[in-house]
């Protein structure tokens, strides 16, 4: 997996597949078969109703997470693919 680069970090993935094709480069996506049902479209919803109602909504949120620390000892879940 390829992290998501830092220029890119604060673009919606519309916008960074419109950049691809744009300038010709081989762009390869497909969806989880588990992405209908997901979690993650909650919150998407909810992100975009705030959005609405407060433009700098995603932008306080990205701040507040690159402020929060996180203690080593927390166990994370391996993900894994699709």
């Amino acid at each position: 997996a390829v992290p998501r680069c830092k220029p890119l970090r604060h673009a919606y993935e519309k916008e960074i597949v419109l950049y691809a094709y744009f300038r010709g480069l081989d762009y390869f996506s497909t969806e989880c078969v588990y992405a209908p049902q997901a979690y993650r479209g909650h919150a998407r919803t909810l992100l975009k109703d705030l959005e609405a109602t407060r433009a700098t909504t995603v932008a306080a949120l990205g701040h507040s997470g690159r402020r929060l620390m996180v203690a080593t000892s927390v166990a994370t879940k391996t993900l894994g693919a699709c």
